[in-house]
């Protein structure tokens, strides 16, 4: 009970809480807080704040853009009306409108006349023309408007579903009666959340599991690599925080779970993943002794070696790249990998590698210690996991 208390305050803390909102969604939030095993339950105000956080953030009503004057129409009439009557003005003061009642003179005013009438018709078709595209301008104006109208709701009767869905299946890590559930449907309830797209919340809820050894390290890393994968900047970032901070704990009997978006480095990884990975990878061989990794742990080793070198290989930021490339190093000078490894990726030359890592120097203070870590951890023969 001690240590499902601990996870509905890591909850509380990752949600928040807020006052209850009032509005046009009252209705359904009404619906949500009446459920009878939230008021039995020490989950109820986790499930609260998470309900009120999803409707205060996301569920926002559908922008319309400002209505358009008809300032443009309005000049581009008056402007033919002014040409048009100065056209006119123009042959009357030429004085092709005087009838002396010779034939010449009827011909000329004839034309006149003849000229006008073109003159009005050209400008009342052009005055048509500008209504017409003004028309059509306004009601493609109204149609994008309605589209992104539809849009909006749509989206958000989708967060509305998102948000019972999950509502529900935080509900899913206790009992009615308040005890903790089953391993198995708190791990059923993680996956869920994470097909949501809820991935920092499942990521803390991870974090808090695992750091108590009450998560299988297996679950954890598809849940990881979801997040790394799927997940935007922000949950790629706190994924590798929960990688490195329970790094001992995914080294399993019979393998390590580093994910394979980080055990093939995939393209997507954002700079701060791959800034922290390789530190992370170290945490990992440091948390056993180096006589595992040589012995019956060589392939797993090399494999963690091998992912290291092919992101400094493709690593294009020079900071990343050198940093990378110091710790790299200082495993190779650790581990006797004087050999060719192959990576479903790539084939990696060690000798070769590390003759072009043994230049690069490193300032970082984080480096500096993990360094040094390294060099005992080879040394003594003992594993250094801080987070023990």
């Amino acid at each position: 009970m001690r240590r499902f208390s601990s996870i509905i305050r890591a909850l509380k803390d990752r949600l928040g809480h807020c006052a209850r909102p009032e509005g046009r969604d009252e209705p359904f939030r009404a619906r949500v807080f009446a459920e009878p095993a939230l008021q039995r339950t020490d989950a109820t105000l986790m499930v609260r704040s998470f309900s009120w956080r999803m409707n205060m953030t996301t569920l926002t009503p559908p922008t319309t853009q400002p209505r358009r004057g008809n300032k443009g129409l309005g000049i581009t009439l008056a402007t033919i009306l002014v040409l048009t009557i100065a056209l006119l003005g123009l042959v009357w003061q030429l004085g092709f409108f005087e009838f002396s009642g010779t034939d010449p003179s009827s011909k000329v005013v004839g034309a006149a006349l003849a000229l006008v009438g073109v003159v009005l018709t050209a400008a009342v078709s052009a005055v048509g023309l500008v209504i017409r595209h003004s028309i059509d301008q306004q009601s493609q104006r109204r149609e994008e408007s309605e589209a992104q109208r539809l849009a909006a709701l749509q989206l958000d009767a989708e967060r509305r579903l998102k948000l019972e869905a999950a509502t529900r299946v935080v509900q899913l890590f206790s009992t009615s009666s308040g005890t903790p559930s089953p391993a198995i449907q708190r791990e059923g309830a993680l996956f869920t959340l994470a097909s949501l797209g809820q991935h920092e919340l499942t990521l803390d809820l991870t974090n808090e599991l695992l750091s108590k050894g009450e998560l299988n390290p297996d679950v954890a890393e598809t849940l990881l690599d979801r997040a790394l994968t799927e997940g935007d900047t922000a949950a790629q970032n706190k994924a590798i925080g929960v990688i490195r901070r329970n790094a001992a704990r995914l080294v399993t009997k019979d393998s390590v779970c580093l994910t394979n978006a980080l055990s093939d480095w995939h393209p997507g990884l954002s700079e701060y993943v791959r800034d922290w990975a390789p530190i992370a990878f170290a945490e990992v061989l440091l948390s056993r002794p180096i006589t595992e990794w040589t012995g019956g742990r060589s392939g797993q080793a090399a494999a963690i070696i091998a992912a290291l070198a092919i992101g400094w290989e493709e690593e294009k930021v020079p900071r990343i790249k050198n940093d990378l490339g110091v710790v790299l190093h200082a495993l190779l000078q650790a581990l006797p990998f004087a050999m060719t490894l192959f990576h479903p990726r790539r084939t990696v030359d060690t000798a070769k590698l590390d003759e072009e890592l043994r230049t690069l120097k490193s300032e970082a203070f984080v480096l500096t210690g993990l360094l040094e870590r390294i060099d005992a951890w080879a040394s003594k023969d003992e594993a250094t996991d801080l987070f023990r």
